[in-house]
């Protein structure tokens, strides 16, 4: 009985850790980005219905990704985003202010998944480059590998607009 009781509190522990890590990793910085925003062009972030952002099919404001005179060069790595089917993780460089390279260090690589990837991930990198942030169409049939890039690439967008000079 005491050890089902510990091995819960372990779980839930773990859990928190897992929901703060998340937190910081993805929720912290797009509400710093957002404070920021506001206090540089006076509107809400929340905005009204003649807020200027559009959406993508991800569900995501335009207005949220990073703006490419934020971006500070050099290469950035990031974490190992997970899906259903692995991880990825990407190595960004960054050139004059502008997204130049994006190269994936990793990424599901069995069964259906090499095949999905293999046409997914450089549609998605041509996407991220054009765009110049991770505020990007998703790749039909790849939710799962589009989900994981999107949330690998804001990570490495996020180190290079949070670099030191």
């Amino acid at each position: 009985m005491k050890a089902n009781v510990t091995r819960a509190l372990v779980a839930l522990v773990a859990g928190l850790a897992v929901v703060a890590d998340a937190f910081l990793l993805f929720v912290k910085p797009h509400l710093s980005q957002q404070s920021s925003a506001s206090n540089t062009n006076g509107q809400s972030w929340a905005g009204n219905s003649s807020d200027s952002s559009s959406s993508n099919s991800n569900g995501n404001s335009s207005a949220e990704s990073s703006s490419t005179a934020t971006l500070k060069d050099g290469t950035y790595t990031s974490v190992a985003s997970p899906n259903a089917y692995g991880e990825i993780q990407l190595q960004v460089t960054v050139a004059g202010g502008k997204i130049t390279t994006i190269t994936t260090l990793q990424a599901p690589s069995h069964g259906r998944s090499q095949s999905v990837n293999a046409q997914a991930l450089p549609e998605l990198t041509n996407r991220a480059i054009a765009a110049q942030s991770a505020d990007i169409q998703f790749v039909s049939g790849a939710t799962e590998t589009s989900t994981a890039f999107v949330n690998s690439l804001q990570d490495a967008i996020n180190q290079s607009i949070n670099a030191s000079n």
